[in-house]
């Protein structure tokens, strides 16, 4: 579970101000920066641009100094289990810049809200909000690695899309009517829906309705023919060979 102590939000201090921890704060420190700082990071001094986000460990020294207006979200934190950076993934005391920054801060101000007003349960909701919290931070990361060459300008566009698609299995889809979503060709549309989410969205799309299929059959009971067609099979046959293809077994065997 997630413990907060000190946290705010959109926190201004004196231009140029400084912070100088050289032993650290004795807990964990996951900062938004919203305007330029110098940062000093394993003896040597970076600069960190409008956008950046740095996450210090227990026992790892502070020093950042703003450049010149200092402004910045913030949250100090303890976890009773600190498998939470391999299990998300997150890098710690490196300067990243994920591609949607407002996204993330707003998390910062649900979590600063909750910590001040301390309503019922708010530790409870404190833990779901930094769980939420470092998953879109280490997706926006991994989604858009630094050095990658990416369009995040229409990253959102191929996210709606995404949920248009997986949320309407049913529909009868092929490569022009999903590429039809974003507005770009076929290949255009499978080149970045691949880099983007590692899969195509046929694959994607086929999974989805084999997981709506099995639920059907198994737990609706549904005839083997009107589970198809609810998941989107239009080809009973096809649907019936692929089934066994993954399954190891016919619709009919899976129902009983």
């Amino acid at each position: 579970m997630f413990h907060t102590g000190y946290c705010d939000y959109n926190r201004f201090n004196p231009d140029c101000d400084m912070i100088n921890r050289p032993d650290g704060s004795g807990d964990y420190l996951f900062l938004h920066f919203m305007t330029p700082m110098r940062v000093r990071l394993s003896g040597r001094i970076q600069t960190a641009k409008e956008g950046a986000f740095l996450l210090y460990t227990p026992g790892e020294a502070q020093v950042y100094q703003a450049v010149g207006r200092f402004k910045n979200s913030f949250v100090h934190f303890t976890c009773d289990d600190d498998s939470f950076l391999t299990t998300y993934d997150l890098p710690a005391n490196t300067i990243v810049y994920p591609p949607y920054p407002d996204s993330i801060n707003a998390l910062f101000k649900s979590v600063y809200v909750e910590s001040v007003t301390k309503q019922d349960y708010y530790r409870e909701q404190i833990d779901k909000l930094m769980h939420q919290l470092f998953i879109l931070f280490s997706r926006q990361l991994h989604t858009f690695p630094e050095g990658k060459d990416f369009q995040a300008d229409i990253f959102e566009e191929f996210r709606k899309a995404r949920i248009e698609i997986l949320t309407h299995i049913d529909r009868k889809w092929d490569a022009d009517s999903m590429a039809a979503l974003t507005n770009l060709g076929t290949s255009q549309f499978y080149s970045y829906y691949k880099m983007f989410f590692n899969r195509s969205p046929k694959s994607e799309l086929l999974d989805a309705r084999m997981e709506r299929s099995k639920y059907l059959l198994r737990v609706e009971k549904l005839p083997v023919a009107q589970a198809a067609a609810q998941a989107g099979f239009d080809s009973l046959p096809h649907f019936t060979r692929y089934f066994k293809k993954v399954c190891g077994m016919t619709p009919s065997e899976y129902r009983l």
